[in-house]
């Protein structure tokens, strides 16, 4: 099931309508839902297709994703291939970006794993990420669905 994206605008005549209705790029996984450049405004990307290779919105901008984490075992082989490739990702899946972030989990237990500890978090549990080292840990045998709003906190 992927993750339908409607996005409004203006017709030629200044009227509210709906410029896009079909599934964000990236599908279950990694839903690109919506990317914001401030160099563009309201005219910002409509179809993002960045997918997991840009981790950070552009600077000033904002990124809003889908996406399911799988269970910790196949999450840590896909982060270690990704280290080096994603810049500040590390091989564990720790990562630090230059983001204020607002995360809710929608389906699922999910472990966010901090330097100094770890918290437990259940559908309908929501984190405020303010640009800390961080790793998503799902210790149980289902994906996990969360959905995130990155604000860069870049400046252009």
């Amino acid at each position: 099931m992927g993750v339908r994206r409607v996005v409004t605008g203006f017709d030629d005549r200044g009227g509210s309508t709906v410029i896009a209705d079909g599934e964000a790029f990236g599908g279950d996984a990694w839903a690109e839902v919506w990317v914001t450049d401030p160099t563009t405004g309201l005219d910002a990307v409509v179809d993002p297709h960045d997918g997991t290779a840009v981790l950070e919105p552009p600077a000033g901008g904002s990124a809003w994703r889908v996406f399911t984490v799988p269970a910790d075992a196949v999450m840590r082989e896909r982060m270690a291939r990704a280290a080096g490739v994603i810049p500040g990702m590390e091989a564990d899946g720790f990562h630090t970006t230059e983001t204020l972030d607002y995360v809710m989990v929608l389906e699922g237990q999910i472990t966010l794993e901090l330097d100094t500890g770890e918290v437990e978090l259940r559908a309908g549990d929501c984190v405020v990420q303010r640009g800390t080292r961080h790793a998503w840990r799902n210790r149980g045998d289902r994906p996990v669905r969360l959905v995130a709003v990155m604000l860069s906190t870049r400046r252009r």
